[in-house]
């Protein structure tokens, strides 16, 4: 019984200190093939080839070459740059 009880008190913890953290997001703007997107949160989005990405953000961008952010990346898209390539999806680190 008592086992139980630690682990019942251990995911309760768990779950509390994951609300807890704060949604990570890029300040800035991104635009994507001409589409603006304001403080883009962290993760993997969809888009069409070629991808143009004007990045003014504080945050990098990872072009891919598969959906899913899969496979190589074709560009790697630092602070206050742009890039055209061709990829299927791109991360915001």
């Amino acid at each position: 019984m008592r086992r139980r009880l630690t682990g019942v008190g251990l995911l309760a913890v768990a779950g509390v200190l994951a609300l807890a953290v704060p949604a990570q997001a890029a300040t800035g703007s991104l635009v994507v093939n001409g589409v603006l997107h304001e403080n883009p949160p962290r993760g993997c989005y969809a888009t069409s080839s070629p991808v143009f990405i004007e990045n003014f953000t504080d945050s990098t961008v990872l072009v891919h070459a598969a959906a899913n952010c899969q496979g190589p990346v074709t560009a790697e898209v630092g602070p206050d740059s742009f890039k055209q390539t061709f990829g299927a999806s791109y991360f915001v680190l």
